[in-house]
């Protein structure tokens, strides 16, 4: 069957027309697709969505050329539109980098310094509440146990547990208000 013929048929929906396209240039395009991206999973990728933009949009298509010529058209460009991407993402991350190694090291041992002093002052506030919140706060954030967990453990009420945990986080609150982004980033790191 001509690719005309199968196309016009894919457009009133006949899934064994798609199905026949799909065979027909779907190896080949894939061959054609990896000398852009030098990666058979992408390349496979990028037919796969090819084909299901085909489908997706084949009631409203029109292909003035023909439909091999339209495939490979649209195989093409969504190649080099993935490697846009890639060389996009690799440039954003060579920025990044430079950014970080360029910065001076007083700089990056002043961030040290004051991350390891903001530990140590979150986990002095820690050791200083009253024995069961600690206990109970410590079991809830750094042992990852549920409330009812925490309950079952301790043999008291879940909401004795969620009472215990605000009253932490309201101090903590109070007293690192200004550092609370730091706290936040560095909570998981204490104990």
């Amino acid at each position: 069957m001509s690719d005309k013929l199968l196309f016009r048929k894919i457009k009133n929906g006949d899934e064994e027309a798609f199905e026949e396209l799909f065979n027909k240039y779907y190896e080949p395009l894939v061959r054609f697709v990896w000398g852009y991206v030098k990666s058979e999973a992408i390349a496979e990728e990028i037919v796969q969505e090819l084909f299901m933009k085909v489908w997706n949009i084949s009631s409203t298509l029109t292909i003035q050329r023909s439909v091999k010529s339209y495939i490979y058209s649209a195989g093409r460009n969504m190649s080099l539109n993935y490697l846009k991407h890639q060389n996009t993402q690799q440039e954003w991350e060579k920025e990044k980098k430079a950014l970080h190694e360029n910065r001076p090291l007083e700089a990056k041992l002043d961030d040290s310094l004051h991350n390891k002093m903001m530990l140590e002052k979150v986990e002095e506030a820690i050791q200083n509440l009253p024995e069961r919140r600690r206990l109970i706060f410590i079991l809830s954030r750094h042992k990852d146990m549920t409330y009812k967990e925490i309950a079952d453990f301790l043999d008291i009420s879940e909401n004795t547990v969620d009472t215990q945990i605000r009253r932490v986080l309201a101090s903590l609150r109070e007293r690192f208000s200004d550092l609370l982004i730091y706290l936040l980033a560095f909570f998981s790191l204490i104990i």
